[in-house]
């Protein structure tokens, strides 16, 4: 671990001012030598809670610049302050500062230099109109590389949070409706719970729709032993190579699902949640526990029963991921995940979405014409030299964040390729030790549906208690009283 050498100094105001070991060898001040506490009038021209209410600050030092906040508590849900180091245990400074970082709704995080990372377990936003970034001007002129990392993942977790909210607020009565009705189907499921360490140290291919899939399945179709996890936009282009995968991961809530499972065979599990289209749940579904209200309910009535394998990270490749490691597979080996358009392509040939594409085409408007104009438009302003997409970085970074450092990684040919897994071609994948040799065994058998270990009448009368049922509205996002009405509905629907 890095080590931050720093003095606590007299001042002439008869409080500490601080002197760190800077990134460039010298010595800097992060508060004034002489007057630190003039530097309180800091965040009164910047900080805006008429705009946000969630601040994070970047650089804490001795919280001199922090005063401002004393006013201003009350109009935020959150204030995050960030530091590489905590300066505050014997520093002597002035009362409404202590007052300040004491208070229990300013968090304080101090992130191990070696370990960014943690910041994505430690920060969780929580926010209705925005949030503002605000930078400490002397901590990144000590330590600019720390903070413009430190920053960029910030930026990366404000991005998917506020996509996270977008999509939590747009489909807030969906995701509630879906719930009430999968609860249903909810006894005749299997817990995914049962399917921890069930492929131990068995190799395992997770696939999902991008371009380079279709290089992928025929090298896959002449030797598919290992244990295949598919996505559910990447299912089709299975099937039309005869591949049938071990399970499918399906999380999306909305009808299109419908189109993806269409052809899948009646026995392959699908990994689903609660909030899922309902049509996931006419086929063997093993499901997981996300954060929706309703499944934290579950969760507290029957505690680990379920069990969870939500990736936080939004995505169905994401929880394909988690699920794999869960089930104890190793090595992994990720396919089709492109986060990008390699050769100007979309998505793998026989996938719903290329299918969806190709009904774009027309005499006047070739779908290569279509499809590029939406290569060009969707790549801008990522960032990147490859064509790609803001939340395909997004997923990447999202994805790359949760893979574990215990277990065998590949990214099979990878354009934008994932930092905690190795670059492979399929070819060398399959001729791994680890997975030439492996002959897949019989999936075993889930031994009992949820029908035995769970009380449904339990859950809905809950429900019915109508304190309880505003509650969990509430924290579900659902306030247009139109909506509300029809979640009764669903609710008292025999």
């Amino acid at each position: 671990m890095n080590t931050i050498e720093f003095f606590l100094e007299p001042s002439k105001e008869n409080y500490h001012t601080l002197r760190v070991k800077a990134e460039d060898g010298n010595f800097r001040y992060i508060h004034s030598k002489y007057h630190p506490t003039k530097e309180s009038s800091y965040l009164q021209d910047i900080v805006n809670p008429e705009k946000y209410d969630a601040c994070i600050i970047l650089g804490i030092g001795l919280g001199y610049h922090l005063a401002h906040l004393a006013t201003i508590i009350p109009f935020f849900k959150q204030i995050i302050c960030i530091d590489i180091n905590n300066y505050l245990t014997n520093a002597n400074i002035p009362q409404d500062i202590q007052a300040i970082i004491h208070h229990p709704s300013v968090q304080l995080v101090f992130v191990n230099p070696d370990n960014f990372q943690q910041l994505r377990d430690t920060i969780q936003l929580q926010f209705s109109k925005g949030i503002q970034v605000i930078d400490h001007p002397a901590s990144f002129h000590a330590f600019p590389h720390i903070f413009s990392s430190i920053k960029k993942i910030i930026q990366q977790i404000v991005d998917k949070s506020v996509s996270n909210h977008l999509t939590s607020s747009l489909f807030a009565y969906r995701y509630f409706k879906n719930a009430l009705l999968n609860l249903n189907q909810l006894p005749e499921c299997f817990a995914v719970a049962q399917c921890k360490g069930i492929h131990a140290h068995q190799p395992c291919i997770i696939v999902a729709p991008g371009p380079s899939l279709d290089e992928t399945l025929y090298h896959l179709k002449k030797h598919h032993n290992c244990i295949i996890i598919s996505v559910d936009s990447a299912l089709k282009a299975l099937y039309d190579h005869s591949i049938i995968p071990d399970y499918i991961v399906s999380i999306d809530p909305q009808p299109v699902v419908f189109a993806h499972l269409f052809p899948a065979q009646p026995t392959v599990p699908v990994i689903t949640t609660l909030t899922a289209h309902p049509m996931i749940f006419s086929l063997p579904a093993i499901v997981s526990l996300n954060t929706h209200p309703v499944c934290q309910l579950l969760e507290e009535l029957y505690p680990g029963i379920i069990g969870s394998v939500d990736s936080r990270t939004g995505t169905v490749l994401g929880d394909a991921v988690t699920f794999a490691i869960f089930a104890g597979c190793n090595p992994i080996a990720i396919a089709g995940a492109d986060f990008s358009f390699p050769k100007y392509v979309t998505y793998a040939r026989s996938t719903e979405y290329q299918y969806r594409y190709q009904l774009m085409h027309s005499r006047y408007t070739p779908l290569e014409t279509k499809n590029m104009d939406y290569i060009i438009h969707a790549s801008k302003r990522t960032g990147t030299t490859t064509f790609s997409r803001k939340n395909f970085i997004q997923y990447h970074d999202a994805v790359d964040a949760i893979l574990p450092k215990d277990t065998s990684l590949f990214h099979i040919n990878p354009v934008l390729p994932l930092a905690h897994a190795k670059s492979i071609a399929i070819k060398d994948f399959l001729s791994l030790p680890q997975v030439s040799p492996y002959t897949k065994k019989m999936t075993p058998r889930l031994l009992q549906p949820l029908s035995h270990s769970i009380n449904i009448n339990e859950i809905y009368t809950i429900l019915n208690n109508e304190t309880m049922f505003n509650t969990i509205v509430n924290s579900s996002r659902v306030d247009h009283q139109t909506s509300i009405q029809r979640i009764h509905y669903f609710l008292h629907k025999e």
